[in-house]
């Protein structure tokens, strides 16, 4: 017998184990799929837990025989947990037999990851896939992927950090190539789309010809479907930018263990830094030093001036000095001193010059335990100030569509009015708190959060969440995070023990940040570096705040950026930090950011620059604070006409409607109002003509509720509200004043846009006027010599109106416009009935939000707060 028979024997029991456990593992083991589309959806619909479409399935370029039998081909598809829910883009490997079938699939990862956002219209040629994402019954954004890697443009310099790229690049995609990406984001978000895509251009039909768009894949380039500027459409390509090293170690880490160990560490490590450094300061500081006043009283009840207690709005800035906490203070503690940088620009150019400066700065030690720790305070002045939001590139990660741009807006407008940036909020892990940004939902709102919102009229509020997911409309933009540190001026009202996500019951010592609102509506940013969320809270209360909400923590996240943009392209521009030990990059939201940001703008009190309208201050008298202007002159032509223009910021003028001396008298109806009283007479800015009543014209006149003047269902009504507003009732409604509101008559002109015959109407060659309430509330007046109105309807129109009246209830007596401060100043009274502008101080436009629904409060457990990913999903589906 030879070796090899002596070698068969000896070991064929052992072969014969081997053969019967194959022959157990091959029966036990599912037959493969058919050898169909449908049996490798099906497949894969079992390996994600969901379901798969034929169609939704598509292969990547090939990879080489041997790779391809080994580790198997790659592809990309679309998969929903159950049929009709929204769907997620999934890349896999998957091995087939020589005759076809699908073996096995491996390396799959979901690389979208949007529950709330419903990918559709996935195709892919040439490396690249395309899709669009629907939320909300919306194109949210349509996705460019370079499938065979990112880009070299799109990675880091350095082989180091290329090689920590390559490390997070297989954790999400399971290529060390990555995935690049760009997305086509819209500013006004598109009700459907339908995509063409033929290397290398993609175009986009969003329904509207204007709005039409098209794609270079190659150069990344987005413009509109005429070559021209693509209207409300931007491409934003995905960077991935040097991560310093243990931001990029803890965040590998946390993906592959999850936040639970990793905040252990930082406990330990943070806690062991705070015990060293009180015992090292108790060793070496005075006896006196950490000596605390015997009667805080003064502290407690430190109060920040109401806004809505005050007439002048001089009074509320710069903000009264805060008192400490200790007997013996520090130079310039509690002292506002004002920031006057030299590159910030000012409030209007060439209209600011007594403008106080709009940054102001001190410090505090609200710690009783630890006397060196200081919390930084930057007040914001936001009469001259207001603020805009961004989302990062990987934070807050979406569950709607695309991510954040993670950078300043490029529109010039916004761009030159920027004069600082700060660190926004949370990672999405932390609490997925939610963020939209320009009526872009990234994630949807948590009930009772604490929230900083933007409103439609460049306002901001804090306050809590309504205990509902619905979005008001005027809030334009919002971000939110855990519960208030100061709610109505009682310090952690909600009861939270855990800020930030570490062990239950602990608070840990490091960099923290927030942001809050004082009574006088201005915002305070706060920031420290030995704090932890407690004496953040009673900070934020010292500081006489009314409401406050916990921003970033941890050094590398937190830093507030002095900032001028003067050319971004060729990247010039000065910043400086607030304070040396802020860690950040004090060019990171300028160029790159991974987190979500703020970012603070000079006030442009301007009416829109509309259909080429240049608009300047008036020479008249400006309402208090002069230093931004309320009252705006600008010029349209309308053909060969000369159109004169008039604008009235919302907020800076109160609208009061007196009649004329020559307005008709009505038995037994309520007295007509002629002339102002009191302080009011002192008060106004202008006069706007209105004309009077005719027999023929009938035009309605009221200064209660019961008419003086009977109304004309024919005409509009102009109401001068209460509060100070106007707003114009169409024809034929029926108008019920409620308590101080006044109206008066005038003929319509422009409804929905357009021009009504009575704008067209041709009569006698005179000086016309016409008026109008935008959006925003802003009032418009429009004059012009003409024998029709319907040249000042049209330059209201194209302003931007869409309903406008005439200045004139049927005595066809000539316009008028008389502003204080001119040779032509308002009179006591008129022989027509008159608008008149009164002045109103400018009161910031910081405010506590209070809306509809909202409660306060109540204490928390520790996963109490609904998941978002528990909404209703949107389903709708890209065409």
């Amino acid at each position: 017998m030879n070796s090899l028979q002596t070698f068969l024997v000896r070991r064929a029991r052992l072969l014969g184990l081997a053969a019967l456990f194959a022959l157990l593992v091959r029966c036990s083991t599912a037959a493969p799929p058919k050898c169909t589309l449908d049996g490798l959806a099906a497949m894969l619909g079992e390996r994600v837990g969901g379901v798969v479409d034929p169609g939704d399935i598509h292969w990547e370029a090939g990879s080489g025989l041997l790779s391809e039998v080994v580790l198997g081909r790659r592809l990309v598809f679309l998969a929903a947990k159950s049929p009709g829910q929204p769907r997620d883009l999934y890349r896999a490997r998957v091995r087939v037999s020589l005759d076809g079938k699908p073996l096995s699939v491996t390396q799959l990862r979901n690389i979208t990851d949007t529950p709330l956002g419903d990918d559709a219209a996935l195709d892919l040629q040439g490396g690249k896939a395309v899709f669009a994402t629907v939320a909300y019954g919306r194109i949210q954004g349509i996705t460019v992927l370079d499938v065979d890697g990112i880009r070299s443009a799109d990675r880091p310099a350095s082989w180091v950090d290329q090689a920590l790229m390559a490390v997070t690049a297989y954790q999400q995609t399971a290529a060390l190539a990555g995935i690049g990406r760009t997305d086509i984001l819209f500013d006004v978000p598109a009700s459907r789309a339908e995509l063409t895509f033929e290397l290398p251009v993609l175009q986009v039909n969003l329904g509207d010809r204007a709005r039409n768009l098209v794609y270079d894949v190659e150069s990344r380039v987005v413009h509109g479907a005429d070559g021209g500027p693509p209207y409300g459409a931007r491409a934003v390509r995905q960077r991935h930018d040097p991560k310093p090293f243990v931001f990029w170690a803890v965040d590998t880490v946390r993906a592959e263990v999850g936040p639970g160990p990793v905040a252990w560490l930082e406990e330990k490590v943070f806690g062991a830094r705070d015990v060293v450094k009180r015992g090292t300061y108790a060793l070496f500081a005075s006896s006196t030093e950490g000596a605390l006043k015997e009667n805080l009283d003064e502290v407690a009840q430190f109060q920040s001036l109401d806004a809505s207690k005050l007439t002048d709005g001089s009074e509320l800035w710069p903000p009264p000095n805060i008192p400490s906490l200790y007997q013996e203070t520090k130079p310039g503690e509690g002292e506002w001193r004002p920031v006057r940088h030299s590159f910030l620009r000012p409030i209007t150019e060439g209209a600011g010059q007594d403008a106080p400066a709009y940054f102001y700065e001190t410090f505090i030690r609200p710690d009783p335990k630890r006397p060196y720790s200081r919390v930084l305070l930057i007040a914001m002045d936001m009469r001259q100030l207001e603020l805009g939001m961004e989302a990062g590139y990987e934070d807050p990660k979406p569950l709607t569509g695309p991510p954040g741009a993670g950078r300043l807006p490029r529109d010039e407008s916004i761009l030159k009015r920027i004069v600082a940036t700060f660190n926004g909020a949370f990672k999405t892990t932390h609490g997925e708190y939610g963020m939209m940004v320009n009526g872009r939902v990234l994630l949807p709102p948590v009930p009772g959060a604490a929230t900083v919102v933007i409103d439609r009229r460049g306002g901001v509020g804090l306050g809590n969440w309504p205990q509902n997911r619905d979005i008001p409309d005027e809030v334009t933009s919002f971000r939110q995070n855990l519960d208030p540190l100061v709610e109505d001026g009682v310090v952690n009202p909600s009861g939270r023990y855990v800020w930030g996500w570490q062990l239950s019951g602990t608070s840990v010592m490091t960099q923290r940040t927030a942001l809050c609102v004082t009574p006088a509506g201005h915002l305070y940013y706060a920031w420290g570096e030995e704090l932890d969320a407690p004496v953040l809270s009673h900070a934020l209360r010292q500081a006489g705040c009314s409401y406050g909400i916990h921003l970033d923590m941890n050094p590398g996240h937190c830093g507030f950026v002095y900032s001028d943009i003067v050319d971004l392209r060729h990247k010039q521009y000065h910043l400086e930090k607030a304070h040396p030990g802020m860690q950040l990059p004090p060019d990171r939201y300028v160029r790159w950011s991974p987190k979500d940001f703020f970012y603070v703008m000079v006030r442009d009190p301007a009416p829109p620059a509309t259909a080429g309208i240049s608009w300047q201050p008036d020479a008249g008298a400006q309402p208090t604070p002069s230093f931004v202007p309320a009252v705006f002159k600008g010029v349209v032509w309308v053909g060969s006409l000369e159109v004169d223009l008039l604008g009235f910021e919302p907020d800076r003028v109160r609208w009061r409607i007196r009649a004329g001396r020559q307005e008709p008298t009505a038995l037994d109806a309520p007295p007509k109002k002629l002339e102002l009283g009191g302080d009011d007479r002192h008060r106004v800015v202008a006069a706007v003509g209105l004309g009077h009543t005719t027999g023929a014209i009938g035009a309605g006149l009221s200064f209660s509720a019961a008419p003086s003047l009977p109304y004309s269902p024919e005409l509009a009504t102009l109401v001068a509200e209460a509060v100070g507003g106007l707003r114009i009732a169409p024809p034929g409604t029926t108008v019920t004043l409620q308590a101080g509101e006044e109206a008066a008559q005038v003929p319509i002109l422009a409804e929905d846009g357009k021009l009504v015959e009575q704008a067209l109407a041709p009569g006698d060659m005179r000086l016309r006027g016409a008026l109008c309430v935008t959006e925003s509330g802003r009032i418009l007046v429009a004059t012009a010599r003409h024998d029709s109105a319907a040249p000042v309807a049209t330059a209201l129109v194209r302003a931007g109106c869409q309903r406008v009246v005439e200045l004139d209830r049927g005595s066809h007596h000539p316009a008028f416009i008389h502003r204080a401060g001119t040779p032509t100043p308002p009179l006591a009274t008129y022989e027509t009935s008159v608008l008149y502008a009164l002045g109103r101080p400018m009161l910031p436009r910081g405010y506590r939000w209070k809306p509809a629904g909202s409660a306060p409060s109540t204490k928390p457990t520790l996963h109490d707060i609904p998941k978002a990913r528990a909404l209703g999903q949107a389903t709708q589906t890209a065409q």
